[in-house]
């Protein structure tokens, strides 16, 4: 492991590139093609809840490998995961670009899913391959960056290919995106250090079922799950309700993420800042009642873009406010088994999304309607995990 000062040299600037473009792999695929739901059922001549449970396919693809890919390349190395991983995404691109039916898009989402958790998991473990301290902060700062953009450009370019050549469109561009990150990928040499230890993959269930038995640690997982699951209701709804509902282009859907991502940001850093001063269990707290009263707000409120938005931002500001402090207190808990403990943490906030996600087309209703008393049921179920953590006098 090495620690880099002063600049970095060409070698260490394309690993940084790789790193940050494989981040934003993922949630290119998975959010992109949001807009474009009402677009590919029409096409397809399936209903919507038909497409949005491919959706709920991909993420629960995502989630499952999430815990075993990690651990797969400790065991066997990094690029013996990775290059696969982005084999399997290229190959489920061009079978969603081809895809004749709305059956050919189940496969296409698994194996993109799995290809794009290979990407970001594998990626984690090369960075702390490579650096220590304030080098390795600088890396992950990037990359968690990138992911954090990801699902906020991705949906309007999805929704700008939808309305001016198609959603299929989308796939191609996908498919463009990983192809331009093969030739960094060639020059990666393995990174995985001699004597790695590694969780065989037949402990990981007793290793994990362990890790959330830790004070603490299960119910601010729990906790998480729900938020998230509420926040892919809206991302999974969002396109029947405005572009079904009230008939607006899926370009415009399209930026509204982008609209609505100031809330999570702002409630990021004020996680950053509160840290010092507050317990995490009361920032939990705090965020999950932030994030319920948004969703009032929108139950509340007329059908309408502004209210709706002003809604969710309100929503994504206690949900920036909440997965900051969770995944530091998981991570603190196991800081001896960090990589492990990364997983674990994408298993169960994956799992949450693809809940989410499956919930929509499974209620039906008016999207209008569902979405919102969907996401205050999930937000109020987060509030009463973390009321649960205070008193189990956690810390």
């Amino acid at each position: 492991m090495t620690t880099q000062s002063g600049s970095a040299p060409a070698a260490d600037r394309r690993l940084i590139l790789l790193l940050a473009g494989m981040a934003g792999l993922g949630e290119f695929a998975a959010t992109a093609w949001l807009p474009a739901l009402p677009a590919v059922a029409n096409d397809l001549g399936v209903g919507l809840g038909t497409v949005q449970a491919t959706v709920t396919v991909g993420l629960v693809a995502f989630a499952l490998a999430n815990p075993i890919l990690g651990p797969l390349s400790d065991r066997i190395g990094r690029r013996r995961v990775l290059v696969p991983g982005f084999a399997a995404y290229l190959v489920g691109c061009v079978i969603a670009m081809a895809a004749p039916s709305a059956i050919w898009l189940i496969p296409a989402r698994i194996l993109q899913a799995v290809g794009a958790c290979a990407g970001l998991v594998v990626g984690r473990a090369i960075a702390r391959d490579r650096h220590d301290g304030a080098a390795l902060t600088r890396i992950m700062a990037l990359i968690t960056l990138v992911f954090s953009v990801a699902p906020v450009a991705a949906p309007l370019i999805g929704g700008l290919l939808t309305d001016g050549v198609g959603w299929r469109a989308i796939f191609l561009v996908a498919f463009v995106y990983a192809a331009l990150l093969l030739p960094l990928l060639r020059r990666l040499p393995e990174t995985r250090p001699s004597g790695t230890a590694a969780t065989p993959i037949t402990a990981l269930p007793r290793s994990y079922a362990g890790m959330l038995r830790e004070p603490g640690v299960g119910t601010a997982l729990a906790g998480s799950a729900p938020l998230v699951a509420a926040l892919f209701v809206f991302l999974v709804g969002a396109p029947a309700i405005f572009v079904q509902g009230l008939g607006l282009g899926a370009s415009v859907v399209g930026t509204f993420p982008l609209l609505t991502m100031g809330g999570f940001v702002i409630g990021t850093v004020l996680a950053a800042r509160l840290a010092d001063r507050m317990r995490p269990r009361s920032l939990m707290r705090v965020g999950a009642g932030i994030a319920v009263a948004g969703t009032l707000v929108m139950l509340t409120l007329p059908v309408a873009p502004l209210p709706t938005l002003a809604a969710m931002a309100i929503f994504d500001l206690g949900l920036g406010l909440v997965l900051p402090v969770v995944g530091s207190t998981v991570m603190t808990a196991f800081s001896s088994r960090a990589g492990l403990a990364s997983g674990l943490i994408g298993l169960v906030q994956i799992t949450g999304g693809a809940l989410g996600a499956g919930l929509v087309p499974a209620v039906g209703g008016p999207a209008e309607l569902a979405v919102p008393a969907l996401m205050s049921g999930l937000a109020g179920a987060a509030c009463l995990c973390f009321l649960a953590r205070d008193a189990g006098g956690s810390r």
